[in-house]
């Protein structure tokens, strides 16, 4: 049982795959080669960050591209979802920060939390979160079994980190309702009508 967390990325043998090897490392490799995604998680302020959207460090404070790894993940519509899906347990670092609280240190977060990032805006709604719902912070509106926290991993080194069982149980989660067609792909550029996201969109209006 040990072995199952000490293997990285999409070697696994604890879920079954819905995605295959190909596709893994053809899109979610790349995010690891991403050295900024220009945005930064925190447990309080702009708590709803992510490497989707976003913005400008300096005044006007504009939004800016996604990296291009991430464009390539949209852009892949419901294909994405089951590389997302496997990506989830996949514990090597990646350049991504998360901010830290009183509890946990600021760290670099594993590729399962990007991943994870870009499947709650891309597989919003019902049977995943609340849509009436309208809190803000980490996690927010998110339904029981579909979210983890950046810091549900420990013993992390540069390289990876270690994953806690509650990580395997979302992934399971989104797993079954992946094979039982509950989960539907929207584009996440299509609620964010500004010109920089123009080409991103499903429609280009």
């Amino acid at each position: 049982m040990l072995a199952s967390f000490l293997l990285p990325g999409w070697t696994s043998p604890r879920l079954g795959k819905v995605s295959t090897p190909a596709e893994y490392h053809r899109y979610i490799d790349p995010l690891l080669e991403v050295s900024d995604f220009r945005t930064k998680y925190y447990e309080d302020r702009a708590a709803d960050a992510t490497v989707l959207f976003p913005e400008s460090s300096q005044p006007p404070y504009s939004h800016l591209l996604p990296p291009v790894p991430v464009i390539a993940i949209v852009r892949l519509r419901a294909r994405s979802l089951p590389p997302l899906i496997d990506c989830l347990s996949d514990r090597r670092i990646t350049s991504m920060r998360f901010e830290g609280n009183r509890i946990t240190q600021p760290m670099n977060v594993p590729l399962g939390y990007v991943c994870l990032d870009i499947l709650m805006n891309e597989a919003a709604g019902e049977p995943v979160s609340d849509p009436s719902c309208a809190d803000d912070g980490l996690g927010a509106c998110m339904n029981d079994g579909f979210y983890f926290r950046p810091d549900d991993y420990y013993a992390c080194t540069d390289k990876d980190c270690m994953l806690r069982p509650w990580i395997f149980v979302v992934q399971q989660k989104r797993t079954s309702e992946y094979l039982a067609h509950r989960l539907r792909f929207h584009n996440p550029h299509d609620s964010l009508p500004v010109e920089e996201y123009k080409e991103l969109r499903t429609v280009h209006n």
